[in-house]
């Protein structure tokens, strides 16, 4: 969803947005449910009990039905029945977004999906799909993981729309075996890659910026929406600071001809306080996207606000390692605090 920034108060600093939403990149979340999850156990159209494209779509098409009509009504609790976080806490973030702006979301529709599935009985698979909105004649395509929980259902975990360029990469998932139990990086490698995706996505770096092709969306629209977002900050008093929590890894991840396709999710946390000279507490208004996403109606003042928030992205991982291009990526807070 497009947000946009104000700065309202020439005293105290005024933050009713996320970096993100001040980049010019909307991005549409698959939210809300209905009806019930898939079950693991669902036979195949045409009676195979092993768990291949075909289960896949069921799961799919399932989840579609579901999810959309919720969408439509916002039903939030109905949605913890189809997903899992991190795709858990930006959808509620997202139905917390049309309950304040009093729209309801499009319904929606995969088409054309292929599928990417671990041998044997897996516990995850990806697909990536065309996504038909209502209303609309934008069709963005995206790239979704489900996941196999303890309970024998199947959940989206992972989703995230895709740039332009990188539809052909995103597609060349199909037919495809997906690795389970993410073995496809190496421990050494996957902490280098988060620690420069996170550093780029603030307008940094680690020093290694070669693992990491640069990119309109990363490198300008979400790491110059933060540069905007702290000269905002700075305009009237305030200072912020991103800092990472941790990282995670997908659990699957497929080879394709040109690496690895996995998600990485970033979870971190931005701490506002007054810059030297500037007022005694920092502000965050009602109409604030941090807080409209968290589902807090009222102001939030104090010395300092933190704000906990999951950054989520599809990336694709050349064989040695350098050069990961980040191929699409989703942004929200889930906690907001004053101190």
């Amino acid at each position: 969803m497009l947000g946009r920034r104000s700065v309202r108060s020439p005293r105290t600093p005024v933050v009713p947005v996320t970096p993100f939403a001040a980049a010019t990149v909307a991005l549409v979340l698959l939210t809300g449910c209905g009806g019930e999850p898939v079950d693991a156990a669902t036979p195949a159209p045409n009676g195979s009990a092993a768990f291949g494209r075909d289960r896949a779509a069921l799961v799919l098409t399932a989840f579609d039905q579901a999810d959309s009509a919720a969408s439509v009504a916002g039903d939030v609790e109905a949605l913890r029945a189809q997903e899992v976080s991190p795709s858990l806490d930006l959808s509620i973030a997202a139905v917390r977004r049309a309950t304040y702006n009093q729209r309801a979301q499009p319904s929606f529709q995969h088409i054309n999906p292929v599928f990417a599935v671990p041998p044997g009985e897996p516990s995850c698979f990806l697909a990536t799909a065309t996504l038909r909105l209502a209303g609309s004649e934008l069709a963005p395509t995206d790239v979704s993981q489900f996941v196999l929980g303890a309970d024998g259902q199947w959940k989206l975990s992972h989703n995230v729309q895709v740039t332009q360029p990188s539809l052909v990469v995103a597609r060349s998932i199909a037919g495809r075996p997906a690795t389970a139990g993410g073995a496809a990086l190496d421990e050494t490698s996957r902490r280098a890659l988060a620690a420069e995706v996170f550093a780029r996505s603030i307008g940094s770096t680690t020093g290694n910026r070669s693992l990491v092709v640069s990119s309109p969306l990363l490198d300008g629209q979400f790491a110059g929406g933060w540069e905007v977002y702290g000269q905002q900050l700075a305009g009237v008093g305030g200072a912020v600071q991103r800092t990472m929590d941790r990282a995670e890894w997908s659990d699957c991840a497929v080879a394709v001809p040109t690496g690895t396709l996995t998600f990485l999710t970033i979870h971190a946390t931005d701490t506002l306080r007054p810059a030297p000279g500037g007022p005694a507490t920092v502000r965050l208004e009602p109409q604030s996207p941090d807080l409209i996403a968290t589902g807090q109606l009222k102001a939030i003042s104090g010395k300092s606000i933190r704000v906990t928030r999951v950054e989520t992205f599809v990336v694709l991982v050349p064989a040695q390692t350098v050069g990961t291009s980040v191929l699409g990526l989703n942004d929200t807070a889930l906690t907001v605090t004053a101190g």
